[in-house]
């Protein structure tokens, strides 16, 4: 009886080992998939997080960088050229009300 209870652990045990691989291997493989047009990415960085033909950028009218070809207003992505993204603190300023305060 204990041989049964400790083949079927035994069982448990590998089909647990296996899932954690399998998950392993599909986050990987999932945190490969990064970089592609029109993501967020970080300049600071000491590595290119962009994909191949993309570089991380900050389009003049954004607030933020993406992974974008050059030059960014080239692309129809909105981040890229500027259409989708949260607009920089210049930009806004500008397309405020200019008139002088009262």
């Amino acid at each position: 009886m204990n041989r049964s209870v400790f083949a079927t652990r035994g069982r448990a045990f590998r089909r647990a080992f296996v899932g954690a691989l399998v998950m392993a291997a599909v986050m990987a493989v999932a945190g490969c998939d990064q970089g592609k047009e029109g993501d967020r990415c970080n300049p600071d960085l000491s590595h290119d997080e962009c994909n191949s033909g993309l570089t991380c950028q900050q389009p003049s009218t954004c607030a933020e960088n993406y992974c974008c070809p050059t030059p960014a207003s080239s692309s129809s992505n909105p981040y890229c050229n500027g259409e989708g993204c949260p607009p920089a603190l210049d930009a806004a300023l500008d397309a405020g009300d200019d008139a002088a305060p009262e």
